[in-house]
């Protein structure tokens, strides 16, 4: 009888740990590891995936042996998601189905390290087990930032916005760790030194990118350049007006912005002086190494000097034609005054799709050829003459549409004159054309000028004709490249009334009520 129930015993045994955790401890780990599928990357992956799934649903207490066995995992699944990653980036134009199998085994991957390492922090603070994982918090608060910061950007391949919970509890790990003091302690992680800061920076830097229409080809080179900047800036307590260029507010529930100015010092206010990038992200358009980039990095560089495009506005979805100049030749000609002798601008049917304070979005038959940061100008109806100005900001492709996202530069651009003032002799120098776009920024009250390239000097003097009124301008900051055109701010130093010849040579508005509006000084 007793060899009975020491068999029974033996068989209860053997089934226990048949049927225990392969996460219970690191050796068990290992164990399972060594049995993932050896012959395909994805089919590995896959079981990875699958075996993380299990790890976060165990809902066991952190302890140091979890924690290991967590990290065993992270080494195996890291070279895979590579390759997987790999797989997915180069093979953008093959089948469908294929392409959003593999976002989805990276963006899922991503999201369960995310959750496993931020259940294990919450742990490292408030379970029994917290002693033994304390020493660790470093280490484990990085990789929740860099997880997160992931499946942030792994969202953006989708065209979706990073969710405001999203960002509550990247502020809020970054605020805990600057509190214990480890924001700057360095950790190895995945073969190379990092810290909380700088996960946490490169998180904020593609939030101001904001780039939902990136195809992943462009949202993983922009990350890679922010990667591999050295001295990537870090977060600052202490305002510096000659230093700091932008904000981000730890209380808020999105990402950085432009500093307009407000040095004020807050509790959960930290300054970004992120001028040296910008400059760098300027040169490396100009170096052979990133040749035929179409001039992604000087992009990159005008969103960031911008504060980022916010798409959070509301949208109201308006369907309809429209038509479309496309290209400033076509604008120009476009904006001509309709009594005046003019040239019908080509012009292009597009299908307006939604609009809102900001912008307008649309849906086209065909991929456009076109830039971010191409210019476009939109009316309902060209024979009325009210054209809106717009930046192409993003584009993908949707369910067979090619949808295109613009920014609105100004409700009422005019075409004007401009030149150098007047030599000794009486001559003109370089006449040229110009558009004018009153109130660019409401908020700010400011009107900028859109000029060649040619004509750029900061601060220079230059002369501005609507119809029988002369302006004398002082150019200002460059807002933004536009191809060979350029839109800068400017300031009005004076104005004259000139007789000018009939308006069918100047091909001007007559209507003077917006440059009335610019602040003579």
């Amino acid at each position: 009888m007793t060899d009975f129930f020491d068999m029974l015993s033996a068989i209860a045994r053997r089934r226990k740990v048949g049927e225990g955790s392969p996460f219970a401890s690191a050796k068990a780990t290992d164990k399972w590891l060594k049995a993932l599928p050896a012959g395909s990357d994805y089919d590995a992956h896959h079981v990875l995936v699958e075996g993380l799934e299990r790890f976060n649903a165990e809902n066991e207490a952190a302890s140091l042996s979890r924690m290991k066995s967590l990290m065993r995992l992270e080494e195996a699944g890291l070279p895979l998601q590579r390759r997987v990653v790999e797989q997915y980036v180069r093979n953008q134009s093959s089948f469908r189905m294929a392409r959003q199998a593999l976002w989805r085994e990276s963006w899922v991957f991503w999201s369960l390290l995310a959750e496993a390492w931020l259940t294990m922090l919450k742990q490292a603070y408030r379970a029994p087990a917290s002693a033994e994982l304390k020493p660790f918090a470093a280490e484990i608060a990085t990789r929740v930032l860099r997880y997160a910061g992931l499946v942030m950007r792994w969202n953006y391949h989708q065209a979706r916005t990073p969710s405001a919970s999203a960002w509550r509890r990247m502020h809020k790990i970054y605020r805990l760790v600057e509190r214990d003091g480890f924001a700057t302690q360095t950790v190895q992680f995945d073969a190379r030194p990092t810290h909380c800061a700088r996960e946490y920076m490169l998180v904020v830097l593609m939030g101001l990118v904001h780039p939902l229409g990136y195809r992943a080809q462009e949202i993983e080179s922009v990350a890679q350049i922010f990667e591999g900047y050295e001295p990537l800036p870090l977060p600052a307590i202490v305002p510096q007006s000659e230093v700091h260029t932008h904000m981000v507010d730890l209380s808020r529930s999105d990402g950085a912005c432009m500093l307009d100015h407000d040095w004020v010092r807050g509790r959960r206010l930290r300054y970004l002086a992120l001028r040296p990038l910008i400059d760098h992200l300027k040169m490396l358009d100009q170096t052979p190494a990133v040749e035929g980039n179409n001039g992604l990095t000087q992009q990159v560089a005008s969103l960031i000097e911008r504060g980022g495009i916010r798409r959070n506005r509301q949208r109201t979805h308006r369907f309809g034609r429209v038509w479309v100049a496309v290209g400033i030749d076509s604008i120009l000609a476009a904006l001509v005054h309709p009594d005046a002798a003019r040239t019908q601008p080509a012009l292009e049917p597009w299908m307006l799709r939604d609009e809102s304070t900001e912008g307008m979005g649309f849906a086209l038959p065909e991929a456009p050829a076109l830039p971010h940061g191409h210019l476009v100008a939109v009316s309902w109806d060209p024979s009325e003459n009210v054209w809106q100005l717009l930046a192409l900001r993003w584009n993908r492709e949707e369910d067979g549409q090619y949808l295109v996202g613009t920014q609105r530069l100004s409700r009422h651009p005019k075409r004007v004159e401009i030149y150098f003032e007047p030599d000794g002799q009486g001559g003109v120098q370089d006449k040229t054309w110009a558009v004018f776009m009153p109130m660019t920024h409401l908020d700010q009250g400011a009107s900028n000028l859109l000029i060649p390239r040619t004509h750029y000097r900061l601060g220079a003097p230059l002369m501005l004709r609507d119809g029988d009124m002369v302006y004398r301008l002082r150019l200002g900051e460059v807002q933004e490249a536009h191809e060979d055109w350029l839109r800068v701010s400017m300031d009005v130093v004076g104005r004259e009334h000139s007789p000018s010849l009939p308006e069918v040579a100047w091909g001007v508005n007559s209507a003077r009520a917006d440059v009335a509006e610019m602040k003579v000084e």
